[in-house]
């Protein structure tokens, strides 16, 4: 025997290494055998009525060379595939940190490796021990010329720590499928066997797909991203790998993922990019890792959508039947995006009621026609009722309502039909605002305070999103007051805050937001001075707001507040004079006055208005929402009823006869 290799790193480490999981311990063995040009990989079990007594895993590869043995062994990390990037045939190489030799002590405590390589001349054989008491010490025989001429290594491991229930040829057969399907199918000259039982995957893979995902910046570097997922003809452990760009799989991830039970499946989320953080030792961190999260997250609600289409790419047959049965609430065209997920929805929940309900199937038809209609109904206008469904109609388990919700929630799909009944009721409301502003009948009879104002206040979005109205028809004193409170200030009014000319002024909306995380003390205010459509904008409307503006920031209780006011006077057209003020103005903006926390505009409801189809057209083309004059009247009658009365009339939005 030579002299002993002693591993260069502490007893702790190695410790920690070697505690991986027992069906990672094997995985490292066989991919170090392909990793050394291997052919033909054996994995024997040994097992008498006493219980696990071996493992083995032989491979027709390479072999250790003896000259490079002591560095191999004697060093954690810094393996030779960390430089190569390719095995001597050009196959791309798995392991490149070393450890997979120190992952097989979490199986048994004793080690050996029998390996026979070609030194050019002979096929030489020698052997490497090692035992878990003493993880940091490797005893190896000296090299001797071999009867055969095949190269090769088996490693054996005795003296198993447990029975391990896991290893046995069933579930090793189904593991390594899911694991090395990729590989496999891309090296079809390897050959894996379990206990004399070829690894097969493609015998197993009932449905693959390959999803492109978003690409990922990581060190000024663009790195894309992919998902494969492959569903299996046997029941398998679910699970998602964490693979290099090559889909070779380098850490699996720890969670589970919720509402894809129904289905057996790994999936495959490829990319450098986790490569990379691999080698620099973050990927063990998963979703904690910064610039792994999103891509998990992305990868998640992938496979959670994949599967839900499956479902109902599965159920096909049921759904064709309804619709023979002309019972299905849906034409046989989609009409945009919209309606593509309240199906999605429907056919979910339809399926669902299908299968928990048997009475359902029983029923009689104009019933079923009913209640498909009523589903319907709840799914396009009240997707947030949903839950109502799963709990009180299907009366699911709370694991089988927690699936479905999750399923539901996660496909986006009722997200996406809320959004749109958001988008959709906006452009309504400026379809019927620009009408009542503009209309010369309608404008006439619009009133500021009592109808205008009051629609405004319930929608003050037009203003911007990232604004929430503070104040609603009130004094200074009230909104400065009231700025007060939110700053957490311990200034009392004492006196009422009046113009400068010593009236009192009333502020018809004041909205308020924070100005970003790192500034929770700060404040913008949108102070907004509403004027009738008839009222045109002129010299005494912009006296009037400047004096609340001046009011507002002069007074000394609140001058050295960290807070910007913008202050808007708004009608539908301006006077001369206030064309003129606006000259000076080189933004465009609209802007009369500016200091360092005062910017005083002018705005017409024109503006407002176009500003707002802006934000809203691009959602507006995605999911085709087509918005009319009428629809828009009809919106503002329908939602404001007691602020409309004498503008909008009743026959104005009625349905036609038929």
């Amino acid at each position: 025997m030579e002299d002993l290799i002693k591993v260069e790193v502490k007893k702790d480490h190695l410790d920690k290494v070697s505690r991986a999981p027992v069906l990672s311990a094997l995985t490292e063995l066989i991919w170090n055998a392909f990793d050394a040009d291997a052919d033909l990989v054996q994995v024997s079990i040994d097992r008498t009525d006493f219980g696990l007594q071996a493992v083995h895993v032989k491979d027709d590869g390479l072999g250790i060379l003896h000259k490079d043995s002591k560095k191999l062994f004697s060093s954690l990390g810094g393996s030779w595939k960390d430089q190569k990037g390719v095995s001597p045939k050009g196959r791309f190489l798995h392991g490149k940190e070393g450890q997979g030799r120190f992952k097989s002590f979490a199986i048994g405590r004793s080690v050996e490796w029998n390996t026979s390589f070609f030194d050019g001349e002979n096929t030489l054989s020698y052997t490497m021990k090692g035992k878990a008491d003493n993880k940091g010490i490797f005893y190896p025989t000296s090299p001797k010329i071999s009867d055969s001429k095949s190269t090769g290594t088996t490693v054996s491991i005795f003296e198993t720590h447990k029975e391990f229930t896991s290893i046995n040829k069933e579930r090793l057969l189904e593991y390594f499928s899911s694991v090395f399907a990729i590989y496999l199918s891309q090296y079809t000259s390897i050959k894996l066997y379990v206990d004399g039982e070829l690894v097969d995957p493609e015998s197993q893979i009932k449905n693959k797909i390959n999803l492109p995902l978003e690409n990922v910046i990581f060190d000024d570097i663009d790195y894309p991203y992919e998902l494969q997922i492959i569903e299996w003809n046997c029941t398998t452990a679910n699970e998602v790998q964490l693979c290099n760009g090559n889909g070779f799989p380098l850490r699996p991830y720890e969670k589970s993922i919720k509402g894809t039970s129904d289905f057996s499946y790994t999936a495959y989320l490829k990319s450098d990019h986790i490569s990379k953080l691999n080698t620099v030792g973050t990927l063990g961190l998963g979703d904690l890792e910064p610039s792994l999260s999103k891509p998990i997250d992305t990868a998640i609600s992938a496979l959670k959508n994949h599967f839900m289409l499956r479902r109902i790419e599965l159920s096909a047959d049921k759904i064709q039947t309804w619709k023979n049965e002309n019972i299905y609430p849906y034409s046989n065209v989609i009409n945009g995006p919209i309606e593509k997920a309240e199906r999605q929805v429907f056919d979910i929940l339809a399926l669902n009621i299908s299968e928990q309900i048997p009475e359902f199937e029983k029923s009689d038809i104009k019933l079923k026609k009913f209640q498909f209609r009523l589903l319907k109904q709840i799914v396009g206008s009240n997707p947030d009722d949903l839950h109502i469904i799963l709990t009180e109609v299907l009366n699911l388990s709370k694991g089988k309502q927690s699936e479905l919700a999750e399923l539901l929630k996660d496909a986006s799909l009722s997200a996406i039909i809320s959004t749109a009944k958001v988008i959709s009721d906006r452009l309504r409301f400026i379809a019927g605002l620009e009408e009542i502003l503009f209309n010369p009948e309608k404008k006439k009879v619009l009133k500021e305070r009592t109808q205008l104002h009051k629609i405004l206040a319930e929608n003050t979005w037009v203003f911007g999103d990232e604004f929430s109205l503070t104040v609603n028809d009130q004094s200074l004193s009230e909104v400065l007051k009231i700025h007060l409170d939110k700053k957490g200030s311990a200034i009392h009014l004492d006196k009422p805050v009046k113009r400068i000319d010593g009236r009192v002024g009333i502020i018809d909306l004041m909205l308020t937001r924070s100005i970003g995380k790192n500034h929770s003390d700060e404040r913008e205010h949108l102070v907004v001075e509403l004027k009738a459509p008839k009222v045109n904008i002129g010299e005494d409307e912009i006296s009037q707001i400047k004096s609340y503006a001046f009011a507002s920031i002069a007074d000394e209780r609140f001058k050295h507040l960290k807070t910007k006011w913008n202050f808007w006077v708004i009608s539908n057209d301006l006077k001369p004079f206030a064309e003129m003020e606006l000259k000076q103005d080189k933004t465009g903006k609209g802007i009369i006055y500016e200091i360092d926390n005062l910017t005083i505009y002018v705005k017409t409801w024109g503006e407002l208005i176009q500003e707002c189809k802006h934000r809203l057209e691009f959602v507006r083309d995605q999911l085709d929402i087509n918005i009319d004059k009428t629809d828009g009247l009809k919106y503002l009658q329908e939602s404001y009823s007691e602020y409309t009365k004498g503008v909008i009339l009743t026959e104005e939005h009625s349905e036609p006869e038929v």
